[in-house]
Formats: C-alpha cells, structure tokens, sequence
C-alpha cells in the first residue's frame, strides 16, 4: 500500500481512507471565496509539522497578501511564522501580467511558457520540496493559445513532478463541475479531483466533494465544511 499524504484535514483524510497516496497531483476546483488558496496553505502547513517541506507557488496573488490572509483566516496556526521563517513553507511569486498582454495581443509564448514551467521545476527541486502547490493553472491557459501545445506542456509538468515524488495541490477557478468538463478536460491529467461549492445567498452552506482520487477508494459524499481559526472543518458526518 502506498504511504499516505495529509491533506490537512483529518475528516478529508478519512474520506480518502487515510490521506492521498503519495505522489499524487491533486485538482481544488472551486469558485472565488470557496478557500481553495486557504485549503492549500493548511495542506504545507500540516505537512510543514511534520517535517515534510512545502513550496506555494503563485501565479496571480502577491506574497505578501497569502501570507496575511493565512494568518487573518487561521488565527490558531502558531507555528506559521516559525514555518516561515525556517523556510519550512516557502512562497514564490510569478508576475505574469506581461506574457498574458502579449497573449492577447497574437504574440506567440510557447517559449515563455516553457522557461515558466522550467523555473517552477527548478524551485521545486533546489528546494527539495516534497509538497507543492499551484495557485493557479487556470491563469496559466491564458498563457498558451495551442490547447495541444498548453497540454503537452501540462503533461510535462506534471509528469517531472512525478517524477521527483512530489505530492502536489493546485487550484482551478471555476463556477461548477460541469464547467470543469467542458472549459478544463486537461482535469483528467491530474491524480485527484475536490469540487468546493458555496452557493450564493444568505443561508448557503460551502461543500466539498472528493469527484476523484486514484491509487485508493474514497467517499463520494458531499459534505458541509467551514473555514475556522483552526482550519478548514467539516461539519456533516464523515
């Protein structure tokens, strides 16, 4: 059986049977404010806890403002500025407004897309970081006109993260699952797949779904969660 990986969450962890298998590349896909990016930061910082270094790239938010975030939401984490100081969690940022403006504009980026991949490898590696996330690949399809090309380049990514034995979150900004199929199928490239929903209105209740993991059995259930000073929560019956 292959070891097990925290999600950070122990309720989540038992839906997946005991966390995800290790070397698995997990999909957060969810719409604005469902905590995809919190969801992520408290997977390094379990992991960071026990040992396991962390790398949190973003491709849109400053780090200044994850950091600052992470401590308003999560008041209870009082290891975060010990984790990051000893370079337990690292954050790195990417400013890709530039290659998206030349996007837009017919430029071709399959070279700037390449070197954005090798670097993000790079850092990965020199590292030696065993835990990593993505926030977020749904900026970087802005980057690559060719859905052929975007992919081959995805599986590349994907497939040297592998390879390093990496376990890996990342996040995808989306309205609902079935936008996922029809807008991003290169979702199938990855190990996992979490739906978080927070439908609009007063009495609405954020849920999350486990819609795939390979290498184990897992729950289907949709169950209620909550973003807590402790954590992310899940509040229904797991």
């Amino acid at each position: 059986m292959r070891k097990r990986v925290t999600t950070g969450n122990s309720e989540l962890d038992k839906m997946l049977l005991g966390g995800i298998p290790e070397g698995n590349h997990v999909l957060i896909a969810g719409g604005p404010g469902t905590g995809k990016t919190l969801s992520c930061f408290e997977f390094l910082y379990r992991n960071a806890l026990n040992g396991d270094n962390g790398i949190f790239i973003s491709l849109e938010e400053k780090k200044g403002s994850i950091i600052s975030n992470a401590k308003d939401a999560f008041l209870e984490f009082a290891d975060m500025d010990k984790l990051l100081d000893e370079q337990k969690i690292i954050i790195e940022e990417y400013n890709l407004e530039g290659l998206i403006a030349k996007n837009k504009s017919g430029s071709e980026n399959r070279y700037e897309f390449s070197n954005l991949m090798a670097d993000i490898i790079s850092s990965v590696q020199s590292r030696n970081a065993k835990r990593v996330v993505i926030d977020s690949v749904s900026i970087l399809k802005l980057l690559l006109k060719d859905p052929l090309e975007y992919r081959a380049l995805m599986i590349s990514l994907l497939g040297t993260l592998r390879s390093i034995n990496s376990t890996s979150m990342s996040t995808l900004e989306v309205q609902d699952y079935s936008s996922i199929q029809s807008d991003y199928p290169e979702f199938f490239l990855y190990d996992g797949l979490l739906v978080l929903n927070s439908p609009v209105g007063s009495n609405a209740v954020q849920s999350l779904q486990v819609a795939k993991m390979r290498g184990t059995a897992h729950s289907f259930q949709i169950v209620p969660y909550k973003i807590t000073s402790g954590g992310i929560k899940l509040t229904g019956q797991v």
